[in-house]
């Protein structure tokens, strides 16, 4: 079974139905180091900024232009490469009508980057062992 999948098997046991990953570690420095880099982990990007948000039925991931072209030729074709700021995670998120639960790892989101996120959409965030996830 192929990470995301194991990963969105995870979300159902956990009842969420996304789990967002950033590209940064706890210590939100410039670098990430190998064993610390839980978006390549999952997608295969190895770019230095991007966020995953992936749904049990859809993948999407974020990235600047420098990274568009990198990201589709790295990524599983299942994602949806959505280039930022022409598409944002918040605007993928309003476009859903019902309430819905996002997993996180709450050591690597800022609080204002979380409250973006729940900004005037129908989110709740719950935290997600991240050793479920990443082994």
């Amino acid at each position: 079974m192929n990470k995301i999948n194991q990963l969105k098997n995870i979300l159902h046991k956990e009842n969420c139905d996304a789990y967002l990953i950033p590209k940064n570690d706890e210590y939100f420095g410039e670098y990430v180091s190998e064993n610390k880099d839980r978006l390549k982990f999952i997608t295969g990007f190895t770019g230095s900024t991007a966020l995953a948000l992936i749904f049990k039925n859809k993948s999407y991931l974020f990235v600047d232009g420098r990274y568009t072209l990198q990201a589709k030729t790295e990524v599983n074709k299942d994602f949806k490469i959505c280039e930022v700021p022409k598409i944002k995670p918040e605007q993928i998120l309003k476009r859903i009508n019902k309430k819905i639960t996002i997993g996180f790892d709450p050591k690597l989101f800022t609080s204002n980057f979380l409250k973006n996120i729940v900004a005037n959409n129908l989110i709740n965030l719950k935290a997600v062992n991240n050793r479920r996830i990443y082994g």
